[in-house]
């Protein structure tokens, strides 16, 4: 399957209240952000069920996420086209589907919006070893374990993010400091990557 990255950076950008700001701006982030070991080779989780793959309607996990996630595709200029509502996550249409046996399953999310932080801050606050849940349409739960952290200029995130191919594994992206008031904008993105641990029988 050939790779559908957006012609540009992935934009999560968000608009900005003065409480978002001075949380993100002034307050230390507790966990680096660039650690653990990125996913390589098919992962996969031995439960004896056998899994199908769906489109991710649900994602939570610790600190507080917890979005409602729709299916979203890229923008004239490129930029993903998150949903303006910063409670509900985007998931690129055009990637991996949970369940899937290979690719990326990519889901984003504004870190704030003009009205305060969203789920997706919760991000920040996530270390490698926590434990993410992906529910899909098929209302089957996918269980997931974060294994690394990095923080990428928004112009530069990996290609492979954006794929079908590669190693099985889920990819949270938002927006991460500085933030630059000039544009409106942050300058980066974090994203976390975690591999399958299981599936629900029900």
């Amino acid at each position: 399957m050939t790779s559908h990255r957006p012609a540009a950076a992935l934009m999560t950008v968000c608009g900005l209240s003065a409480a978002a700001a001075g949380w993100l701006m002034c307050s230390p982030q507790p966990y680096a952000d660039d650690i653990g070991a990125l996913p390589t080779g098919v992962h996969r989780a031995v439960t004896g069920v056998r899994e199908e793959s769906s489109p991710p309607v649900r994602i939570q996990g610790p600190a507080g996420l917890d979005a409602a996630v729709v299916p979203v595709a890229a923008r004239p200029d490129g930029a993903l086209n998150l949903p303006q509502d910063s409670r509900t996550g985007g998931w690129w249409a055009l990637g991996s589907l949970a369940g899937a046996t290979a690719g990326t399953v990519l889901i984003a999310g504004h870190v704030d919006t003009e009205q305060g932080l969203g789920p997706f801050a919760a991000l920040h606050e996530t270390r490698v070893g926590a434990r993410i849940t992906v529910t899909g349409a098929d209302t089957r739960v996918r269980f997931y374990r974060v294994t690394a952290r990095r923080t990428y200029s928004q112009q530069k995130l990996p290609p492979d993010l954006f794929t079908r191919t590669g190693p099985y594994r889920l990819a949270l992206i938002t927006c991460a400091g500085p933030y630059d008031r000039a544009t409106g904008g942050y300058e980066k993105n974090l994203v976390l990557y975690a591999t399958p641990t299981g599936v629900s029988t029900t």
